[in-house]
């Protein structure tokens, strides 16, 4: 976890207009976003807001061959060890993004008839971020990673691990960290704990990506 996530119709815009971060990202739409996809970064430059796309599966800047001879798993990083790990803890100092999202899925039962499960916090606003590492890669543009930390109690019979969701009063810490990392490890990404919404949907494809992906129609609870 996290290995799909959906960025949807609601394009992060309409989340808060004070965010020029939040512009031009129409036609980013997905339902089923998947490792290795481009997905949109924002970050601070200068003390400003920059956006800009990445690669959804993190390759250090000190690795100097091409990104398919990358081979470490590395689309996710544990908040817990990510600032002490070789691969992540540059990108913790100087490399922290935000990750729009609109909800992401896990997948319960037995191997071949897995069932997925739509997740999202309970919110007023369209998107939230999850809490990122990016990196320029040696033949130019980015990649990134989603930060997870141990489940919430009410998830964790989905995934025992789950994405750093951020709320609107985490952001700005985040990114210009002022966070020490003894609360970031502790704290950070706790504010939507008993505040989720899941629901299990039909099974889809690897390259399914419609809005039927996330319909809770035929469920009965």
């Amino acid at each position: 976890m996290c290995g799909r996530f959906v960025l949807s119709e609601k394009t992060w815009a309409a989340y808060h207009g004070a965010l020029s971060i939040l512009q031009g990202t129409e036609g980013s739409v997905s339902y089923n976003i998947k490792p290795t996809q481009s997905v949109h970064i924002a970050y601070l430059l200068d003390d400003a807001f920059t956006t800009d796309t990445a690669r959804w599966w993190f390759v250090p800047e000190w690795h100097k061959g091409p990104v398919a001879e990358w081979k470490a798993t590395t689309f996710n990083a544990k908040i817990e060890t990510a600032h002490e790990k070789p691969s992540f803890r540059n990108a913790w100092k100087f490399g922290r993004c935000l990750i729009p999202a609109s909800g992401y899925y896990e997948w319960t039962g037995k191997k071949g008839s897995k069932t997925p499960w739509f997740i999202q916090p309970q919110m007023n606003a369209p998107v939230f971020f999850f809490a990122g590492l990016y990196a320029p890669l040696q033949q130019g543009g980015f990649s990134c990673t989603i930060l997870t930390r141990p489940a919430y109690s009410e998830l964790a019979h989905l995934h025992p691990r789950m994405p750093v969701m951020l709320t609107e009063t985490e952001i700005m810490p985040w990114l210009s960290q002022t966070f020490d990392d003894v609360k970031i490890l502790d704290n950070l990404g706790l504010g939507y704990q008993h505040k989720m919404k899941t629901y299990p949907v039909q099974p889809f494809g690897i390259n399914d990506d419609d809005p039927t992906l996330i319909d809770r129609d035929g469920f009965v609870f």
